[in-house]
């Protein structure tokens, strides 16, 4: 593999820049988008927003110079353009004007992204240091924008920045790993996988302080909406998705929203260890995927303009290049939507990695019995990274659950009127109490995908025969010490009597 820096990834902060995003576009050029930014929550609240994106011109976006403004660029034209669409309180739009969509469309080519609100976006490109000498942590953080102009919004966006930093150590030593394999240097291995475990229980720690400072109420009603793309989004009142004026002849285009599923992160981990994962519903242990909905990611669909408007008729697809472990349309597909220098790594990481296939080697050689102790070791090292994946992603079930399942279904008269009242609300409605289908933001059906997703992972784990004899080697010490201590009270109660 290439240095990590030539994919963009920073030893120190991992696929978040390696100096914090841009906080305005200097140029006065760009002064029309930071102007509707200064104004953006007002403009929104008010129901001006659509209002004043009309009477904004079409920049050209060849005068932005760095990579640093084509971020803070697209940031901008995701928050406009999404608050464009979904309006607040308003009547869902199925088209994109020019003046955002050409430059829109124009600047997500450059960074290798599609043009719509995505992880790197909200995530990697949206914070900054409130001390520029401190850590990138959340004692030190705070949005550069949000949608709704809430503080939980922007905890939201940092709890998951701050995990992209705690778990910036793993890319370094992952590859660290995958050397040392090739070296032969096992002692050094098992210091990279206690290096992984530490960064994963670290991102564990800020994941669960999600509920200290994002609200369920606020986040389903008022954050949640924005977020969504415009694939699988028939109920929140784009069918065929959406029009971007000027881009394409009058053809629709349907993306994913913004996901979990698009942290290159995550998905570095899951390519590292040899996570497998299946279609949703692929395995005997899981819904059978002919009782999940006609859903374009059950279905292997084509990712770019929508294609499906002509008699349901779809175009041929390349084959993907992913060999190893994805086997999930779903989280294939969640790629197009990483910065393309981080989508490259993950492509060369599915070539090189070889931590697992060596971690199968140790376990036939425990099935052998002639695996040494420091072998076991290293096998105890993998298998704890894999539980505190485990951990991360039974966090992030509980937190759909709490943050998108149950206000969708819960009994609210308050949310009832507001639904009778405001019908448009996109992805912000209320479900009935016997939902099948709830939508993520990223378009799929979440928590089928989610439970899956985890399983995978805990399967994964190595169970070694020696870990089988020591169990059983535990359990007669305990049962002879019960033994033990049923006949010394046995012999303490016939001394009493004999008394």
């Amino acid at each position: 593999m290439r240095p990590l820096e030539d994919y963009d990834i920073s030893v120190k902060t991992g696929f978040l820049p390696s100096t914090p995003p841009l906080r305005r576009l200097s140029d006065p050029y760009f002064a029309p988008w930071e102007e509707m930014m200064d104004d953006f929550n007002g403009l929104l609240l008010a129901g001006k927003l659509r209002e004043k994106v009309h009477k904004m011109p079409l920049l050209d976006h060849t005068q932005l110079k760095s990579v640093e403004e084509y971020r803070r660029a697209f940031l901008i034209l995701c928050m406009v353009s999404h608050s464009y669409v979904w309006g607040k309180h308003e009547t869902t739009s199925e088209t994109l004007p020019s003046n955002l969509a050409i430059p829109w469309t124009s600047i997500a080519d450059h960074l290798g992204l599609c043009p719509v609100v995505c992880h790197a976006a909200v995530v990697l490109w949206n914070y900054r240091l409130l001390d520029k000498e401190g850590p990138i942590d959340l004692s030190n953080l705070a949005a550069l924008a949000t949608y709704s102009g809430s503080l939980d919004e922007s905890w939201f966006y940092l709890i998951t920045t701050a995990i992209e930093s705690s778990g910036a150590p793993c890319l370094s030593q992952i590859t660290y790993a995958i050397d040392n394999i090739h070296q032969g240097k096992y002692g050094d291995l098992k210091q990279n996988l206690e290096t992984i475990r530490t960064a994963l229980a670290n991102m564990n720690d800020d994941l669960k302080r999600m509920y200290e400072k994002c609200d369920p109420y606020v986040f389903y009603w008022k954050i949640r909406p924005y977020l969504a793309g415009w694939e699988n989004m028939a109920e929140a009142g784009l069918p065929l998705g959406l029009i971007y004026e000027g881009v394409d002849a009058l053809q629709y285009r349907r993306y994913a929203g913004g996901s979990a599923a698009q942290s290159s992160l995550i998905a570095a981990l899951d390519v590292a260890f040899g996570v497998e994962h299946h279609r949703t519903g692929e395995k005997p242990s899981f819904i059978k995927a002919a009782d999940l909905p006609n859903d374009r990611y059950t279905k292997l669909p084509a990712t770019n303009p929508a294609d499906e408007i002509n008699n349901g008729a779809e175009t041929p697809r390349t084959p993907p290049r992913f060999k190893r472990t994805n086997r999930n349309t779903f989280l294939r597909a969640m790629r197009k939507y990483m910065p393309r220098p981080h989508r490259e790594f993950l492509e060369d990481l599915e070539e090189a990695a070889n931590i697992r296939p060596y971690i199968l080697q140790l376990e036939e050689n425990d099935k052998n019995g002639n695996i040494t102790a420091e072998e076991l070791e290293i096998v105890k090292a993998y298998n704890e990274c894999l539980h505190q994946l485990k951990l991360f992603r039974d966090k992030h079930v509980q937190i759909v659950t709490l943050y998108i399942t149950q206000p969708g279904i819960r009994k609210n008269s308050k949310t009832d009127k507001v639904s009778q009242m405001f019908p448009q609300l996109g992805l912000a409605r209320k479900l009935p109490s016997n939902a099948e289908v709830v939508r993520g933001t990223g378009g799929t059906n979440v928590m089928p995908f989610l439970k899956q997703s985890r399983d995978e992972t805990a399967d994964m784990k190595i169970r070694l025969n020696s870990d089988e004899q020591t169990k059983q080697e535990a359990g007669k010490q305990q049962q002879q010490q019960q033994q033990s201590q049923e006949e010394s009270k046995a012999s303490w109660s016939d001394w009493i009597l004999r008394r």
